[in-house]
């Protein structure tokens, strides 16, 4: 039977997902204007991409953490921990959370990083300082997620409007640009 969510969560809820939006749009702009991100020089495709991946690792360190949890409670209780090969094993409550964070983790990731590619070859040279800020609040917005979902889930909101909102926002940008400019915008063809 499913739980009823009572007017109290309902309204934690709404107000993480308010706080995550004007906290996203105070970041962006205080990023924007503010922080001091270098970006290339008149960059052509292939520069974009490399400064796209290279902040990009950023965003993978989420997965890595969660990995290195998991696995450190598997190797500390090996008989408790449960089986990772097995899974129709449910995992004891203790690592459940950590193996539930990163699961959504890498599904996030799957969805994030190829969006930021796709925009970062659209967007205006000027604008590539975007790339860092994207992926920064990424790693942000998991490392919440993380710590509301192991206090409890109904405080993994904030962390998730922080991830999945920039992701939507790139997905549809980007499809946006493949509408309107095409897929070869940006491209010299011989």
């Amino acid at each position: 039977m499913k739980e009823k969510r009572s007017a109290v969560d309902s309204k934690v809820i709404r107000i993480q997902g308010v706080l995550g939006i004007s906290a996203m749009v105070m970041y962006f702009y205080v990023g924007y204007f503010y922080l001091p991100i270098t970006v290339p020089d008149d960059p052509n495709m292939a520069d974009r991409i490399i400064f796209t991946m290279r902040w990009g690792v950023i965003e993978i360190i989420p997965v890595a953490l969660g990995m290195i949890t998991i696995g450190l409670y598997r190797n500390s209780h090996p008989i408790t921990a449960g089986n990772p090969l097995q899974p129709d094993q449910v995992s004891p409550p203790e690592v459940a959370v950590h193996v539930r964070f990163l699961t959504n983790t890498v599904e996030q990731v799957l969805m994030h990083l190829p969006g930021l590619f796709v925009f970062a070859s659209y967007i205006q040279p000027e604008n590539l300082k975007l790339v860092p800020l994207f992926s920064i609040l990424f790693f942000i917005g998991r490392m919440i997620y993380w710590i509301g979902y192991s206090i409890s889930s109904l405080y993994r909101g904030l962390g998730m409007h922080l991830t999945i909102t920039p992701t939507l926002f790139l997905l549809g940008y980007s499809m946006f640009c493949l509408v309107h400019s095409g897929a070869n915008y940006g491209i010299q063809m011989d």
